[in-house]
């Protein structure tokens, strides 16, 4: 194994890291869109199904237009959250690929001013760590994916609980 294809070897694991980083980064984001998705039509569908004492069509219209304000603001928080996770995904991947290949120019300029021949015995010895290592990469990435993916079953799977509403008690005559 050369210094050139552990290098690559690096580069690739730093980019299924990065990868599976922003995959599940981007569950995130889409799990709490789809929770404030849900509480909005619960809320909903709670206010229309039931006929709720000195409460009118115009305060329930109030009611839902403030959850729906709240749910703005935590999406833009959410969103936030998630632009500058990327970007500190992307500049730590960046970073850790520029000293990647930082370090493989000095081993590079070493071996060849030195002639060490000791490098590329090291190098065989270390050739299946290398390549676990970039298979442990590949399987990271597969999980994160199956994350997303079951995060987006589960929440299709998930149905709406009724709420029973207990009758309003009678006022008490004094």
């Amino acid at each position: 194994m050369t210094n050139q294809s552990i290098t690559t070897v690096a580069n690739h694991v730093v980019a299924q890291y990065s990868a599976a980083g922003k995959t599940l980064n981007k569950a995130y984001r889409a799990t709490a869109v789809r929770m404030l998705d849900d509480a909005k039509a619960r809320l909903v569908s709670a206010l229309d199904a039931r006929s709720i004492p000195m409460i009118d069509d115009n305060i329930k219209s109030q009611l839902v237009n403030a959850q729906q304000v709240l749910a703005g603001y935590m999406l833009k928080g959410v969103q936030t959250a998630h632009d500058q996770a990327n970007q500190a995904i992307d500049t730590i991947a960046k970073r850790a690929n520029s000293s990647i290949e930082s370090m493989s120019s000095t081993v590079a300029r070493v071996e060849s001013s030195f002639e060490l021949g000791n490098l590329d015995a090291v190098r065989t010895l270390n050739a299946p760590i290398v390549s676990l290592v970039s298979q442990l990469a590949d399987k990271m990435v597969e999980g994160a994916k199956a994350v997303e993916a079951r995060l987006a079953t589960v929440t299709e799977e998930m149905t709406e609980v009724a709420v029973i509403a207990k009758p309003a008690r009678a006022a008490r005559k004094g």
